[in-house]
């Protein structure tokens, strides 16, 4: 079964589709787009409760008409007088685990001038659902009846049937969600003439120079143990850019005075923000950190490991597979090298962000190029693991959605 979620007032999705189809794509940033895309943000901070919600003030704040005026400056100056126009139709499959994401990726194709379809998941949180509601009140204003004409998002089970028949009509299909689920949506035929862009499954890690860590002051601590759980705790570790690995820096001994400086100020943030999980997440955190020691891949799992820092120390020879053990909740591998020449040593191609502290831009500079191929595609100071880019996982989503004209 089929729910057309919007535009509200249309009660067939089979008609707005056509609509879409039909639609004259818009021209890049469009006044009209702009003003929508900041209307949208507005009435999320306008609204006291959802204002209060991390992941909803994250999202108004990047919507908001300054940033998107520094998008279209950045635009403008990577075409260097190319003609780039908009694809036509846009599909997107939303991930179920980050369900805000559909927003970024459905709004950078809307300001390059696509026409878009947004298939969410029938499971969404109580914030996205606010969200479609205020997006959807307007949507149903007469300004913005370009952009409603060009907007379908709909909510269906995994019907391939229906997949097939979207994807035979757009022009550009974007894959957000596990390995799985990528692998089935890739499995369908889409427009021969259309493109694919996928954001499957992914692990991150933060990197933290011990030394740094051990000769910074109180207020220095308390700060970055905010930031961090800014990154793990905000959508409970389940972010592909959240981190889960947490590699630090330096001598032995080093490290483990500066592990004891860092986890009390991060429970300590947890405590303050009153961070709590249902015992089943325990539960599971237990289970995933008994299961990883019996396969070798942690040597020493730290006390307390149902609590909402749970800490298992990477064994010297862990193989990448570690990464495949999702728990959530807070469950943190550890890990020390003695400096960043080793960290590509530890690496693979699904490490997606690499959240640091404690280094200058020229080492993570020299770093970024002695990375092995397809690992790491983001390099951001602890506290911007989940901010969202145009750039993610290596695509450059505003040209991806655009087409570049030929012009001699």
């Amino acid at each position: 079964m089929i729910t057309m979620v919007l535009p509200k007032r249309k009660a067939d999705h089979k008609q707005q589709l056509q609509r879409l189809i039909e639609s004259k794509p818009l021209p890049p940033f469009d006044p009209l787009v702009v003003e929508f895309i900041d209307a949208v943000s507005k009435s999320v901070l306008l609204d006291s409760a959802m204002s209060r919600l991390p992941e909803m003030a994250s999202v108004a704040h990047w919507m908001r008409k300054g940033h998107i005026a520094e998008l279209r400056e950045s635009f403008q100056e990577r075409q260097k007088g190319r003609v780039c126009v908009a694809r036509g139709m846009v599909l997107h499959f939303a991930p179920s685990n980050v369900d805000s994401i559909f927003l970024y990726s459905w709004f950078l194709s809307m300001l390059v001038g696509n026409s878009n379809v947004v298939r969410l998941s029938q499971r969404r949180g109580e914030a996205v659902r606010l969200l479609l509601e205020k997006i959807g009140f307007l949507l149903d204003q007469p300004k913005f009846q370009p952009i409603e004409t060009r907007s379908l998002i709909l909510a269906y089970d995994h019907e391939d049937s229906i997949t097939e028949q979207l994807s035979q009509v757009c022009q550009v299909r974007v894959l957000w969600g596990g390995d799985e689920s990528v692998r089935r949506l890739r499995a369908i035929p889409m427009n021969p003439l259309g493109m694919e862009v996928v954001f499957p499954s992914r692990f991150s890690l933060a990197m933290l120079d011990a030394s740094e860590i051990s000769s910074a002051s109180e207020s220095l601590l308390r700060q970055l143990a905010g930031r961090f759980c800014n990154d793990s705790y905000w959508f409970d570790q389940k972010a592909c850019s959240s981190p889960r690995l947490v590699v630090w820096v330096g001598e032995r001994g080093t490290c483990d005075f500066a592990k004891r400086q860092f986890w009390p100020n991060v429970q300590e943030e947890i405590r303050k923000r009153n961070i709590q999980y249902p015992e089943v997440v325990g539960i599971d955190k237990l289970v995933t950190a008994y299961v990883s020691a019996g396969l070798g891949m942690v040597d020493s799992i730290e006390p307390n490991p149902t609590g909402t820092v749970s800490r298992v120390h990477l064994s010297q020879n862990a193989r990448p597979e570690f990464r495949n053990l999702e728990c959530g909740g807070g469950l943190f591998f550890e890990a020390e090298i003695p400096d960043l020449k080793c960290l590509p040593e530890i690496l693979s191609e699904r490490d997606q962000t690499l959240s640091y502290f404690g280094f200058r831009r020229e080492e993570i500079r020299e770093l970024a190029f002695s990375l092995p191929a397809r690992a790491v595609d983001r390099i951001v100071p602890i506290g911007s693991a989940l901010t969202f880019s145009t750039i993610w996982d290596g695509n450059d989503l505003l040209l991806t959605f655009s087409r570049e004209i030929d012009l001699e």
